[in-house]
């Protein structure tokens, strides 16, 4: 049965990609979870937590979770919100200048990552995957996953 499963097969391969990705960045003390929290934050400060979450497909608990995580570790404030119910969070100065200390590594992973599965996948794989994460997003939002 689950070798036919989407779903068994999709969280598969992202429990790889993020194992492959933290051995790279263990040297560097992070993994590939907190530097794709961080990442998202830098590009959308200020934002909420609800929006945080939204943007990487997590829940909200999750996301409060790692946001203690990161404001522990120096990389987050965590402020009001507009509306006086919400959180903003932003990055650091801290959290920018190991983001900008740790890209070279990142974006020479990212290219030893799509030279491993040339002749795998096609070269539209990652932005096939986004596409269709945005789709499921939608078919979620609808209602529609039944």
């Amino acid at each position: 049965m689950y070798r036919d499963c989407s779903a068994f097969k999709i969280r598969r391969l992202s429990r790889q990609v993020t194992q492959y990705y933290d051995q790279a960045l263990r040297p560097q003390g992070m993994k590939a979870t907190q530097v794709h929290l961080l990442t998202v934050i830098q590009e959308h400060a200020p934002l909420t937590v609800g929006r945080l979450a939204e943007l990487i497909g997590a829940e909200r608990t999750s996301v409060s979770r790692a946001l203690r995580a990161a404001r522990s570790a120096g990389w987050v404030e965590v402020g009001p919100g507009d509306d006086g119910r919400s959180k903003s969070v932003a990055l650091t100065p801290r959290a920018v200048a190991r983001l900008e200390e740790i890209e070279p590594l990142r974006a020479e992973q990212e290219s030893a990552f799509r030279r491993g599965l040339e002749g795998i996948v096609s070269e539209g794989f990652i932005d096939d995957l986004a596409r269709a994460a945005d789709r499921l997003q939608e078919m979620i939002e609808e209602g529609d996953a039944r």
